[in-house]
């Protein structure tokens, strides 16, 4: 199923079914996440979603992907050529996190034969998050499976498939004019409340 099929009115209706499991609870669960590069990100869980440290005010696309997995090697290609666009580097990252066991050191070469530009975490020491991710978004373990995070952190969309730069983009087009637009009801309200008498 490809990501952009979902409509918004859907996306919402996801982050929701995501923040339920917490909704009311006072446990915070935390996680430090490593790249391959020795880049650290301190995620926490949050009512909506996830909170990264590192990525406020960023959109995130966590990617989970396989070494041995043909449609993830063939969303790679994607994942470069958007990652080596400015203006959507500037507003998003992708986080990708690998899932079929592959050992730091080995998961260093596959990074470097497959000329990938995005930060990548080893699924080794991290299973922990993984298992969290699986538990909050009922996911399968069928890869490629990518979570979605909005510029607050709060899920919008998750699901299987390859996803396209196009798509990558449309998302990030659509969470900004969302940001956009909410800045500019915060600014009116904040302008109606300063010029009443």
């Amino acid at each position: 199923m490809r990501l952009l099929k979902f409509c918004l009115s859907l996306l919402l209706f996801l982050s929701f079914s995501f923040a339920n499991d917490t909704e009311g609870s006072k446990n915070v669960l935390a996680f430090e996440l490593k790249d391959i590069k020795g880049n650290v990100y301190h995620i926490t869980n949050t009512e909506g979603g996830m909170e990264i440290k590192e990525l406020k005010g960023k959109v995130v696309f966590i990617a989970f992907f396989g070494h041995r997995c043909p449609p993830c090697r063939m969303e790679m290609p994607g994942f470069i050529k958007y990652t080596q666009d400015e203006e959507y580097a500037k507003k998003s990252t992708i986080l990708a996190v690998e899932v079929q066991g592959l050992k730091s050191e080995r998961l260093k070469d596959f990074v470097n034969n497959m000329k990938i530009n995005y930060p990548v975490i080893p699924g080794e020491g991290n299973y922990n998050f993984i298992n969290y991710v699986g538990y909050r978004t009922q996911w399968n373990n069928t890869i490629p499976f990518m979570v979605v995070l909005d510029q607050n952190g709060t899920v919008v969309n998750f699901g299987n498939g390859i996803v396209s730069p196009e798509e990558l983009k449309s998302i990030v087009d659509q969470l900004s004019i969302t940001k956009d637009s909410n800045t500019t009801n915060e600014t009116n309200t904040t302008n109606d409340i300063n010029n009443t008498d």
